[in-house]
C-alpha cells in the first residue's frame, strides 16, 4: 500500500513541519524578536493550512496518479503472438503514449532518438539481465550501443534509432516484485527483485517502437526497415527474403555494435569460446556446408578476384579462407557469431579461423597434405595461373559422404592449367629437412643391407 512516492510525501511533510517549528523557536521563542501571540497564531496557521493542503495535494497524486500502468482506450484486445506471449494492449497504437522522462533537446538527435531516450530515462534502475551475467541496467546498456553507432561506418540515423529500441522489450518482458514497509518504517528501503513475465523478444521491442508519435511520422520504408531489424534481430532465419536492404544492413550493424562495446569491456573470444561453443560451431558448419559451397564462385571459367575459390576437379576444392568464413558467417546464429567476433570480417587473419580448420578437419573434408607440401595450420598459398591466392583452405570432397555437392562441382568446366604450392621459408626448411631425414634413414638402411 505505502510505495515509495507516497513514503516521500510522508518524509517531505515531516521535514518541512520540522523545520517550521525549529525556525519558530529560534526566531520568536528565545530569538532577538518579540513574540505576539495573536501575529503567532495567524503565520502558524497560514504555513499550517499550505503544509496540509500540499500534504493532501501530493497523497492525492500519489494515491491515484499512476504513470506507470497502460491507459485504457476502450479499443483493447488481446492479441498471442508465435512465441506464446500475450498482448493486452490497444489495437490502436495512436491511442496509446509512452511515458517520456526528460527527452534530451532533439536539435543534435533525431526526434525519434530523443524519444526514446526519454523512455529509457525512466528504466534507469531497470535490468538488463535479470540471470546476472550483466549488471547493466536497461539505460546504460542501450546507451552504450547508442553511442558505438556513431564510430561505425554507414551507419546512420534509423540505425541509432534501432540501436534504442532493440531491448524495449524486458520493459514489459520483466516483472517488478517489490516488497514494501509499513508506513511505521518509512525510512527503510523497498526490496526489489524481477521475474520474467514472458520471454523478451524482437516483437514487444517492435511494439513499443511503433507507439513512438515522432516514429510514425518517418518515411514507411525507413520506419519498416527499423521495425524488421529490430523485431528479427535474434531470429534472422525469419527476415522476410524479399525484404528492403535497409532492414539487412541494420540488423548487421546492431550487432556490430555490440561486439564492439564487448571488445572494449574486454571480452575475447579466443578464451571465452568454450568447448560447447566450438562443437555448436561444428555443428551448424556440417548443417550448413553443402548449401554454403554451392552458394560460392568457384567456376575455373572466368576467375577474378572477387572468386571465393576454384574447383580443380577430382574433389579437389581450393577456398580462400576470409571468403569461406564470411560466407559461413551470416549463416550462423547470432548468438555463435557474438562469441568468436564474427560480425566485422575484414578479410584478415580471424580468431575464429582455427575452429573452422578443426571442424572440417573432423569432417575428413581437411587436406593438410598438397602437391607434396605439407601445412601444420591447415592453409596453404597457392598460384593457380597468374593469380596468388593466400591463406587457402583445400578440401577432398568425396562421392560417399557429399554425393550432391560433388556431383554439382563436377558439372563445372574442367581445370586444365598449372597449379603451385608458395612456401614460404620456414615451410621449406622444414620440407628440406625433413626430406634429408628421409634420405639418412635410406642410406643407414643401405649400409645395414650391405
Amino acid at each position: 500500500m505505502y510505495d515509495p512516492k507516497f513514503r516521500m510525501a510522508i518524509l517531505i511533510s515531516i521535514a518541512v513541519s520540522l523545520f517550521t517549528v525549529i525556525n519558530v523557536i529560534l526566531e520568536y521563542v528565545i530569538g532577538d524578536a518579540s513574540f505576539q501571540f495573536d501575529h503567532y497564531i495567524l503565520k502558524v496557521s497560514s504555513v499550517g493550512g499550505a503544509l496540509v493542503g500540499g500534504f493532501i495535494f501530493v497523497l492525492v497524486c500519489t494515491k491515484f496518479i499512476t504513470f506507470e500502468k497502460y491507459r485504457k482506450t476502450g479499443f483493447e484486445a488481446t492479441f498471442r503472438d508465435e512465441t506464446g506471449t500475450g498482448f493486452n494492449f490497444p489495437v490502436s497504437l495512436s491511442k496509446y503514449l509512452p511515458d517520456m522522462v526528460a527527452a534530451p533537446n532533439a536539435d543534435k538527435i533525431h526526434p525519434v532518438e530523443a524519444e526514446l531516450i526519454g523512455f529509457l530515462n525512466g528504466y534507469r534502475n531497470w535490468p538488463y539481465d535479470i540471470t546476472g551475467q550483466d549488471s547493466d541496467s536497461l539505460y546504460t546498456h542501450t546507451l552504450k550501443q547508442w553511442q558505438q553507432m556513431f564510430s561505425l561506418p554507414n551507419a546512420d540515423v534509423p540505425h541509432r534509432i534501432a540501436a534504442l529500441a532493440q531491448d524495449l522489450g524486458k520493459v514489459f518482458a520483466y516483472k517488478e516484485n517489490r516488497r514494501s514497509y509499513p508506513l511505521s518504517q518509512f525510512w527503510r528501503q523497498d526490496k526489489v527483485a524481477y521475474s520474467r513475465r514472458c520471454i523478451e523478444h524482437g516483437g514487444l521491442s517492435a511494439f513499443i517502437m511503433g507507439t513512438m508519435p515522432s516514429f510514425m511520422a518517418m518515411p514507411e520504408r525507413t520506419r519498416r526497415a527499423i521495425l524488421i531489424a529490430v523485431r528479427f534481430r535474434d531470429n534472422p532465419i525469419f527476415i522476410p527474403a524479399n525484404c528492403d536492404p535497409l532492414a539487412l544492413e541494420i540488423y548487421e550493424t546492431l550487432h556490430m555494435a555490440a561486439e564492439k562495446v564487448s571488445q572494449m569491456e574486454g571480452f575475447d573470444a579466443q578464451q571465452a569460446a568454450s568447448e560447447e561453443d566450438i562443437a555448436h560451431l561444428a555443428h551448424e558448419i556440417d548443417a550448413f556446408f553443402g548449401s554454403i559451397i554451392r552458394g560460392l564462385e568457384v567456376n575455373p571459367a572466368g576467375q577474378s578476384s572477387k572468386s571465393d575459390g576454384i574447383y580443380l576437379g577430382d574433389g579437389l576444392l581450393v577456398l580462400k579462407m576470409s571468403h569461406l568464413v564470411k560466407a559461413f558467417a551470416t549463416a550462423l546464429s547470432p548468438d555463435l557469431r557474438r562469441r568468436f567476433t564474427m560480425w566485422r570480417l575484414d578479410g584478415k587473419a580471424h580468431p575464429c579461423w582455427p575452429a573452422f580448420i578443426a571442424s572440417f578437419k573432423n569432417m575428413g573434408l581437411l587436406m593438410e597434405t598438397f602437391q607434396n607440401a605439407r601445412t601444420a595450420s591447415g592453409l596453404f598459398n597457392i598460384k593457380i595461373g597468374d593469380k596468388d591466392l593466400k591463406n587457402c583452405l583445400v578440401l577432398k570432397i568425396d562421392m560417399v559422404n557429399q554425393a550432391e555437392l560433388r556431383h554439382s562441382l563436377d558439372a563445372l568446366p574442367k581445370y586444365a592449367g598449372v597449379v603451385e604450392v608458395i612456401q614460404d621459408e620456414g615451410s621449406l626448411k622444414e620440407e628440406i629437412i625433413a626430406a634429408a631425414a628421409h634420405v639418412d634413414a635410406l642410406l643407414a638402411q643401405a649400409r645395414e643391407a650391405l
